[in-house]
């Protein structure tokens, strides 16, 4: 309707996104879309399992793992070498410079890791978010955890549509080959002199990472 204000985005959040999928899987809500009362129970619920979402991203850290948005944000950028952008290269290309090498670690890593470990984690917090019991007593080890294991897959299917991966928190070898090839496209003598040094490019990386708001 003319004149009606649009509702205002909401900021993505980590927490909140994790919360809402424990709130989809504890409910047995398979389509939210579609679904009238599991989209109703989802927005009302998810903040009981906030703690959820805290205790996968924290599980995540302890295994050297992140949430990482695939597109950086400014602060990310920012972090990533503050010297460069008043360099030779200037703000807009050390800006483009430092999306193109993360973009190609990310796009390295979202190709070829082994996601079984970052599963295990989700599927131990959805089987400790299941049981009451295991919730009360942090020491108990359920072996069964594999059953939820599909869950796990949608959860991660999930952060991923929304345009987040979890990565780990500094980069593998093969992520600084990664980055170190994509220099030579970038048509700079400055960028691929920079680019020759992997210890550098590695740097950039776990700045960026550890920029990415909690």
């Amino acid at each position: 309707m003319r004149g009606r204000q649009q509702p205002p985005v909401e900021e993505f959040s980590v927490v909140r996104h994790l919360a809402k999928e424990f709130a989809r899987f504890l409910n047995r809500v398979q389509n939210d879309q579609v679904d009238i009362l599991g989209s109703f129970l989802i927005e009302n619920e998810w903040e009981r399992y906030v703690d959820d979402g805290k205790d996968v991203v924290k599980s995540l850290e302890i295994a050297g793992f992140k949430i990482v948005p695939k597109e950086p944000t400014e602060k990310m950028v920012a972090a990533a070498d503050s010297s460069l952008g008043s360099g030779l290269m200037g703000q807009r290309g050390a800006t483009s410079y430092i999306t193109q090498v993360f973009a190609a670690m990310i796009e390295e890593w979202a190709e070829n890791h082994n996601p079984n470990l970052i599963l295990d984690i989700i599927s131990m917090a959805l089987a400790r978010a299941s049981s009451p019991k295991s919730r009360r007593d942090t020491a108990m080890q359920d072996s069964s955890f594999q059953r939820f294991r599909k869950h796990s897959q949608d959860m991660l299917a999930s952060l991923n549509k929304n345009g987040c991966i979890i990565a780990p928190d500094e980069p593998t070898g093969e992520m600084v080959a990664a980055g170190v090839a994509e220099t030579a496209e970038i048509r700079t003598s400055t960028s691929q002199q920079i680019g020759a040094d992997p210890a550098y490019l590695a740097k950039i990386y776990e700045n960026m990472v550890a920029a990415v708001p909690e």
